[in-house]
């Protein structure tokens, strides 16, 4: 768990983040307004960091189980 989430509910963000963004570059292709560019890289950045730490905290909850488990 990620706070009060599951990770199938932080992946299910995620995956809406993902088809949000591929939406919204369709509706604006090559923009050069900065704002939207600055808009989309932060939210692009945002999914990447919320898989990074599934991935972070899925490890350590694998590896503190096994550790609890070798433990007792």
């Amino acid at each position: 768990m990620i706070g009060k989430f599951t990770y199938e509910e932080v992946g299910q963000i995620i995956e809406k983040l993902k088809q949000s963004l591929i939406e919204l570059k369709k509706l604006t292709p090559a923009t050069q307004n900065s704002d939207l560019n600055d808009f989309i890289a932060t939210v692009e950045s945002y999914y990447k960091y919320l898989e990074t730490t599934v991935e972070m905290n899925y490890a350590a909850d694998k590896t503190l189980s096994y550790l609890k488990e070798t433990l007792n």
